[in-house]
């Protein structure tokens, strides 16, 4: 399935330089961009399309890396936390399996009930 990822990749990334070689002259052209609110022109640049594709480009892979980092976080956090209760849990269980299974001083009567229900197959 890796390679399968690799050869996915690598075929995409041929693709674009192919895109790219193939419309330098268009990718080549300036663009505008700028921003206007309540009649002020906050700002304009010129910059050709190219760098636009490529700024955005890299721009989606910081916030996926920055994304993906901060759910790493919180997943590891989380993991941490739940290890703790399960040590706890483990230390709980073998302290109650050290407890003998009857206390000497109070003897157990049977119930009633339960030994009818018992006889009678239910």
């Amino acid at each position: 399935m890796r390679y399968l990822k690799v050869l996915a990749l690598l075929a995409l990334f041929f693709l674009t330089m192919v895109l790219f070689a193939q419309n330098m002259e268009a990718l080549s052209q300036q663009v505008e961009l700028g921003l206007v609110l309540f009649g002020q022109e906050l700002f304009l640049i010129h910059q050709p399309i190219y760098f636009i594709l490529l700024s955005a480009f890299v721009l989606g892979g910081a916030l996926c890396t920055l994304y993906f980092l901060y759910e790493k976080i919180r997943v590891s956090s989380e993991l941490r936390s739940c290890r703790k209760k399960l040590r706890n849990l483990e230390k709980e269980v073998n302290s109650l399996r050290s407890l003998p299974l009857e206390d000497k001083n109070f003897p157990v009567e049977p119930m009633p009930a339960v030994e009818a229900d018992v006889q009678e197959g239910k």
